[in-house]
């Protein structure tokens, strides 16, 4: 009998389906160990956005979405982030992080559409595109003093940028006074913001850092106009209120100010009372300089400041930092709304990922059980269990090498393949043990393998006909489930099963 099994050995070793095997089990191997498995939210822990666009978008738009959203998590320094299309209309980003309080300010990030403009005398001098580098050197200006938790960010210039800029700028000092550029992100279009009357007199005068009592005042219709917004005061919203609203796109309010039901049919935005000036919440106003006498000489300049305020240095770092990773990151083709958020903490994902474990060992060797009832055939068995738990190797050294997360719906699609595998495991088995003239026994044998794999093609090819259609249109999740099922055909049909069938075939007498 050893002599036999050494035979049947040799044989196989030549054979080129057993070789490609081989390496292909190696190679998953040296996968796994030198990349690693990349682990989902589901597994690590961490915070899922469903992010709504607010409007459908094509493949290319798209595109840029995700490297504008996944530039902004990597500035931020995360790890482990996914942004990932949900047809033309929805993302879905995953992150490492479930604080609380970091969740919070990555929502903020995200969904700004990070629209850069500065203005002066009502006129836009400056956009997003006119923005060609962030300087983050202490020694070029960039930094927050600790005394006062004053932040500034300096940028570098376009070369039409700097020329508009300096155009417009021309001449807007004299002798006593210069005038002012407001800087803004995600400034509202074709907006007007409506407030009731103590709101307009608490901010009728702004001042020009909100945390230094001493600055200097700027009126509110000097700010009216170059927000490029219009302000209505109203205790209520009325029907001659209503009517003077219906020309604008978009109406901002105080949140909880109003009552609902007098909105209905105007596009609304309720604003909550930030660290700020609440107007300044609803514009997206960021900073308002002075102008100096250097940069009203008509000469262009490369460089800019945006600067803000906060009440402690925490919050100074928080707000630069969230200013150079938008500014970096650029503008967002449309904007957004998050739709919903879910989380998984780590110790549960942990939980998860050993529940799977255990659950797969139980099932293989749950099946391994039942195939040795049916067949009374420990080697059958042993067959097959080698087959499955080499299959999932593969699958999972694949996942590896092309940085694949694996979630529950990869897990999904895993155990689908496994399940696929054992009835085609077993058709061949079946087919092979079916009796057959002595005379044409070589010939039967090889006969049925072929009937077979004619079955189990067949099957594969139905299957992967459902898969493409999820892998392709981007059906979020169901992607990750598509995608390994797909890995786990490809790996059965073209690799396991064939060798299966050979050792089968090899040992047909012996069975």
């Amino acid at each position: 009998m050893a002599g036999r099994t050494q035979e049947i050995a040799q044989e196989l070793s030549k054979d080129w389906r057993v070789l490609v095997y081989i390496v292909m089990l190696i190679a998953a191997i040296v996968s796994l160990i030198y990349f690693g498995l990349q682990f989902g939210m589901d597994f690590k822990g961490g915070t899922m956005l469903q992010l709504r666009l607010d409007e459908p978008v094509d493949a290319q738009t798209m595109g840029t979405i995700v490297s504008v959203l996944s530039d902004r998590l990597n500035s931020f320094g995360l790890k482990d982030i996914s942004v990932k299309p949900f047809g033309n209309e929805y993302l879905l980003v995953e992150i490492s992080a479930s604080d609380p309080g970091t969740v919070e300010q990555l929502k903020n990030l995200i969904s700004q559409q990070g629209s850069f403009q500065a203005i002066i005398d009502g006129e836009i001098v400056l956009y997003s595109e006119d923005i060609t580098g962030v300087k983050t050197n202490p020694q070029e200006g960039y930094g927050y003093m600790t005394s006062t938790e004053k932040w500034q960010v300096p940028f570098m210039l376009s070369k039409d940028g700097s020329e508009r800029f300096a155009e417009q700028a021309k001449g807007r000092c004299n002798d006593t006074d210069c005038e002012r550029i407001y800087m803004f992100i995600d400034r509202p279009e074709n907006a007007a913001v409506v407030i009731p009357t103590s709101l307009y007199d608490s901010e009728s005068e702004m001042l020009i850092d909100p945390t230094n009592p001493g600055s200097y005042p700027v009126a509110i219709d000097e700010f009216e106009r170059n927000s490029l917004t219009a302000i209505i005061v109203a205790d209520n919203i009325t029907d001659e209120v209503r009517a003077s609203l219906a020309n604008y796109s978009k109406v901002i309010v105080p949140s909880g100010t109003y009552d609902n039901a007098s909105l209905q049919g105007l596009n609304v935005a309720e604003k909550p009372k930030g660290k700020d000036y609440w107007l300044w919440t609803a514009t997206g106003l960021k900073s308002i300089l002075f102008l100096t006498p250097g940069v009203t000489s008509g000469e262009p300049i490369r460089e800019a400041t945006i600067t803000g305020g906060a009440s402690d240095i925490e919050e100074a770092v928080t707000d630069m930092t969230e200013m150079v990773v938008i500014l970096r990151s650029g503008r967002l083709p449309v904007g957004l709304s998050i739709a919903s958020t879910s989380s998984v903490s780590p110790t549960l994902g942990a939980n998860f990922l050993n529940d799977s474990l255990m659950i797969g060992i139980v099932a293989i060797f749950g099946v391994g059980l039942v195939i040795v009832l049916r067949y009374r055939n420990p080697k059958i068995a042993a067959l097959m269990m080698m087959g499955n738990v080499s299959e999932v190797l593969i699958i999972l050294g694949t996942l590896a090498l092309i940085r694949n997360q694996l979630d529950i719906a990869a897990i999904a699609g895993i155990i689908a393949t496994v399940g696929g595998g054992v009835n085609q495991f077993i058709v061949i088995v079946d087919e092979v043990r079916q009796k057959a003239p002595a005379e044409d026994a070589e010939e039967s044998v090889i006969a049925r393998i072929k009937k077979a794999f004619r079955i189990i093609m067949g099957s594969a090819a139905t299957t992967v006909a459902a898969m493409i259609p999820l892998m392709t249109l981007g059906l979020g999740v169901l992607k990750g489930f598509a995608i390994t099922t797909l890995i786990g055909i490809i790996v059965g049909v073209i690799i396991v099963r064939p060798v299966f069938g050979k050792v089968i075939e090899k040992l047909e007498k012996r069975l």
